[in-house]
């Protein structure tokens, strides 16, 4: 009996020491991928950013704030400089309504509001479908060789997304629809829902701008004045 005791307690101690070598290595790996984890993440950002603005010699991906949107859910916004003088914003906000989750966009925006730019960040949606509207690709052909490149460079075309630009939310007015609900943006037949999502994610974060214009720019005049 006194045997047997022994050995379920040795088997114990095994169990305990082997859980406490596992649990060092899973901390230890964390830790070694942490920052090139976050430095990925900041170069996406970054990318990004650069994407949906014009040209700035600050480094927008350092400072952020983070606003909440009507819906409860948040927008964070990057402000882009040239020579002190502020040339744009960057909003990134999402939707959790495409038809595979989880939609996140980043918005270029005037000062004033007015919309830039738009590139989906993250996305599920369906091959085909839902990506006609979420990514950018530029088509070639066998008459792209005797183009002159120069022309094909910059950001690749996509209806859906270019149709954003110029447009600015009007304050108090109702979110924006797809001209299959009655509004006025283009949507892909076969796959309205994503269509629906990503108007939905740029209006929000639109909107959220618009409607915290003052804070979001004081934000950023204090940060520049603490420097």
């Amino acid at each position: 009996m006194a045997k047997q005791k022994f050995e379920i307690i040795k088997l114990g101690l095994f169990l305990g020491l082997i859980g406490a070598i596992a649990a060092g290595l899973l901390a230890g790996v964390a830790a070694l991928t942490k920052k090139p984890i976050h430095d990925a993440q900041v170069k996406k950002t970054d990318d990004a950013i650069k994407v949906v603005l014009p040209p700035f010699d600050n480094e927008p991906s350092t400072k952020a704030i983070t606003v909440d949107a009507a819906d409860g859910t948040k927008v964070k916004f990057y402000i882009a400089k040239m020579n002190e003088k502020v040339v744009g914003l960057a909003g990134e906000g999402y939707s959790t309504k495409g038809f595979a989750g989880k939609i996140t966009v980043m918005v270029g925006l005037e000062p004033s509001g007015k919309i830039r730019t738009v590139i989906v960040t993250k996305q599920n949606e369906t091959p085909g479908l839902g990506t006609v509207i979420t990514e950018r690709k530029r088509d070639k052909n066998i008459s792209d060789l005797f183009k002159d490149t120069k022309k094909a460079t910059g950001l690749p075309p996509n209806k859906i997304l270019d149709g954003f630009d110029g447009h600015v939310v009007t304050s108090g007015a109702p979110p924006w629809k797809v001209k299959k609900d009655g509004g006025i943006f283009d949507f892909v037949t076969g796959a309205t829902i994503t269509s629906r999502a990503v108007t939905g994610a740029v209006y929000k974060v639109d909107a959220t701008y618009v409607d915290n214009k003052e804070k979001i720019l004081d934000f950023f005049k204090k940060e520049n004045k603490a420097k």
